[in-house]
C-alpha cells in the first residue's frame, strides 16, 4: 500500500509538472539576465582591489558565464515549447473531435492526419526531457569552477604566482580525466556515475544514444558563444599590462572614461573624469588602482637597472605613468588616494592645469610602465605601454 501511495503520487506529480515548470523556468529567466553583469562586476573587483591577475578573473567569468547560457538557452526553449503546449492543449479542449476530413477541402481529404493528442504528448515528452538536460552540462562545469575558486583563494592568501595555481588545476583537470580511462574500476569513475549530473547524463546516453548525447552538448556549447562573448565583453580592458584595443583606442567609448556617460554604473578600467565638457582652470583626473600593479613596484625597480626602457625610479604608483596633455608630458602637483565617483572604486586624484589652454577639444593620453608576472617559462618583464588609455575633452 505504501509503495502504491508512493507510485499514485509520482505519477499525479508528473501530470501536473508543467505548472512549477512554467513558474520556475520565468523566475529563473529573471535572474540569469541580470546575473552576468553582477559577475562581470565581481571579476572586476578580484582583478582592481584584491590582486587577481587577468587569466583567473577571465576564466572565472567565461565559466559561470557557460552554466548561466545554457540555462537561458534550455529554459527559453523550454517556455517556449510550453506556450506551444498550451496552444495544442486549447485545441484539444476546444475541439474534442478532431479533424473531420468531410468538411475539409477535397485535396486536403486524402491526407492522413495526426490528432492534436498526438503533438500534445509530443511536446509534453520534450518539455520533460528538456528541462533537466542542462544539469548534465552545467553541474560538472560548475564543479570545476568552485574547485578553481578555491585554488586562487589559496593563491590570494598566500601571495603565490598563478602559474604554480594553473599548473596544479591543469594536472588535477588531466588526472580527473585520464585516471578513469586507465583503470577499470575506480573510485572517480565511481564517485561521478553516482553524482546527480552523471546520473542524468546515463539516462539521456541511454534513450537518445551516447554520440547524440555527446554531439547535442558540443552544440549546447557553441549555440552558447553569442552569450558567452556579450557577457565578456569589454573585460580586456581591465588587463592592467596590455595596451586597449586599437579600435577602441581610436575611437574611446565615452561611457569608459566620463562620469556623465557610464550609465551601467561600471568599474572604470584605467582612467577617468567627471564630465567631458569642462569650465574651469584644472581637469579632475581620477587613475584606476590595480593592487598587483601597486605591489609589483619592488619588481620593477629591480628590472629598470638591467632593461632598456628608459623610466624614473618607481617611488610610487603614480610613478608608472606617463600622463600627456596635447602630446606635452605634464604632472599634477599631488596626488591623493580617494574612493572615487559613483563607481566607489579605488583610485589616484590629481588636478591637471588647463588654463592656458584655448577654448575647444583637447587629448589626455596614458601611457604605462606595467609589470608581467612569470607565468609558464614567460613573463617577469618590463613593457612600456604607450596605448595604455586616452580622450578628449571640450574646454569652454
Amino acid at each position: 500500500m505504501e509503495k502504491q501511495k508512493d507510485l499514485t503520487w509520482l505519477e499525479h506529480l508528473q501530470r501536473n509538472s508543467w505548472e512549477p515548470e512554467v513558474i520556475i523556468s520565468g523566475i529563473s529567466l529573471a535572474f540569469l539576465f541580470v546575473i552576468p553583469s553582477r559577475l562581470f562586476e565581481f571579476s572586476v573587483i578580484l582583478i582592481q582591489d584584491y590582486g587577481l591577475e587577468q587569466i583567473p578573473a577571465q576564466l572565472i567569468l567565461v565559466y559561470f558565464s557557460v552554466i548561466i547560457s545554457v540555462f537561458k538557452i534550455f529554459l527559453v526553449s523550454h517556455l517556449v515549447m510550453r506556450f506551444i503546449w498550451a496552444g495544442m492543449l486549447g485545441i484539444t479542449y476546444a475541439f474534442p473531435d478532431g479533424i473531420v476530413k468531410e468538411k475539409l477541402f477535397k485535396y486536403s481529404q486524402s491526407v492522413e492526419y495526426h490528432p492534436p493528442q498526438y503533438f500534445l504528448l509530443k511536446l509534453e515528452r520534450w518539455c520533460s526531457m528538456l528541462y533537466g538536460a542542462p544539469i548534465s552540462v552545467a553541474i560538472p562545469i560548475f564543479s570545476i569552477t568552485v574547485y578553481l575558486l578555491v585554488l586562487i583563494g589559496i593563491y590570494l592568501v598566500f601571495n603565490l604566482d598563478f602559474q604554480i595555481v594553473y599548473i596544479i588545476f591543469m594536472i588535477s583537470m588531466a588526472g580527473f580525466a585520464i585516471v578513469p580511462l586507465l583503470k577499470k574500476n575506480s573510485g572517480i569513475k565511481d564517485f561521478v556515475g553516482k553524482s546527480m549530473s552523471g546520473t542524468i547524463g546515463a539516462i539521456y546516453q541511454s534513450n537518445l544514444g551516447k554520440w547524440f548525447f555527446v554531439s547535442f552538448s558540443i552544440s549546447l556549447v557553441v549555440l552558447a558563444m553569442p552569450f558567452i562573448v556579450q557577457d565578456t565583453k569589454g573585460f580586456s580592458a581591465y588587463q592592467a599590462s596590455a595596451n586597449v584595443d586599437d579600435s577602441y583606442y581610436e575611437w574611446p567609448d565615452d561611457g569608459g572614461y566620463f562620469e556623465e556617460y557610464n550609465s551601467e554604473k561600471r568599474r572604470f578600467a584605467r582612467m577617468w573624469t567627471p564630465a567631458k565638457t569642462v569650465s574651469g582652470e584644472v581637469l579632475n583626473l581620477y587613475l584606476a588602482r590595480y593592487e598587483r600593479e601597486e605591489s609589483s613596484t619592488q619588481k620593477m625597480n629591480g628590472l629598470l637597472s638591467t632593461d632598456t626602457i628608459e623610466w624614473k625610479k618607481i617611488e610610487s604608483l603614480v610613478d608608472q605613468y606617463r600622463i600627456y596633455l596635447n602630446d606635452s608630458l605634464i604632472d599634477a602637483e599631488r596626488w591623493v588616494q580617494v574612493t572615487a565617483g559613483h563607481t566607489g572604486q579605488m583610485a589616484l586624484f590629481g588636478q591637471i592645469p588647463i588654463a592656458h589652454l584655448p577654448t575647444g577639444i583637447h587629448e589626455v593620453r596614458l601611457e604605462k610602465l606595467t609589470y608581467l608576472p612569470p607565468f609558464l617559462g614567460t613573463g617577469h618583464a618590463l613593457r612600456h605601454r604607450k596605448k595604455w588609455a586616452r580622450f578628449e575633452f571640450i574646454k569652454e
